[in-house]
């Protein structure tokens, strides 16, 4: 049940790695260094702010971390039969900004390798969520809950694929992933309903 809602660690622990290869980039000040030619090179031209780069490379780190321990977390509490709702709507809405925040770094022709490996295995992850979905038990609120907080991840997905043009729009169309992909709720509406239960209104929008 566990790997139908995470990434695996070793694909956290290398998008880790390669983020912080980035950052070495970045505060290389070496013109021979590929990558960081081709950024000095943008920053010259105005498209891009090289100290603005710096802070989003700290901001995904600290993100990543959090997801790593968010997977600590889940592996004890699945261990325990103490899985919540709650922490998994928590979990994806951070990965939802960490794959929103990859597109900071869309331009950078070198740096697309590193993103998209990230991209593509939690693509692969919510493939194998719709696969199984009939064979995890969940109540019928809860699996609303879920499901709206998945769409919420695939449209990162999507937006994230197409900007690193990993995947076409049309590829997306050819995988059915939902009849509708649009979420119908909010993310503060989502924590909500899984922090406070507040089962009659999820009623009211099943019925």
């Amino acid at each position: 049940m566990l790997h139908s809602f995470i990434l695996q660690e070793n694909t956290i622990h290398s998008f880790q790695e390669r983020i912080e290869f980035l950052e070495r980039c970045l505060n290389n000040a070496n013109p021979q260094d590929e990558i960081f030619a081709e950024i000095i090179e943008l920053e010259n031209s105005g498209l891009i702010s090289l100290n603005k780069l710096i802070e989003e490379v700290k901001k995904l780190q600290y993100k990543i971390n959090k997801v790593l321990q968010f997977i600590k977390v889940l592996k004890e509490k699945v261990q325990l039969d103490q899985l919540s709702v709650l922490l998994v709507v928590r979990y994806n809405f951070l990965l939802k900004e960490i794959l929103e925040q990859c597109c900071e770094f869309s331009f950078i022709e070198h740096s697309k390798g590193v993103f998209m490996d990230m991209i593509v295995s939690t693509l692969e992850v919510y493939q194998e969520i719709k696969k199984k979905a009939s064979y995890v038990t969940y109540s019928q609120h809860e699996i609303y809950i879920l499901t709206e907080t998945r769409k919420h991840v695939i449209q990162s997905i999507i937006k994230a694929s197409v900007q690193f043009k990993v995947c076409t729009e049309d590829f997306f169309k050819s995988l059915e992933l939902e009849d509708d992909i649009t979420p119908k709720e909010s993310e503060a509406m989502l924590i909500s309903l899984a922090s406070t239960k507040k089962w009659d209104y999820v009623y009211r929008k099943l019925a």
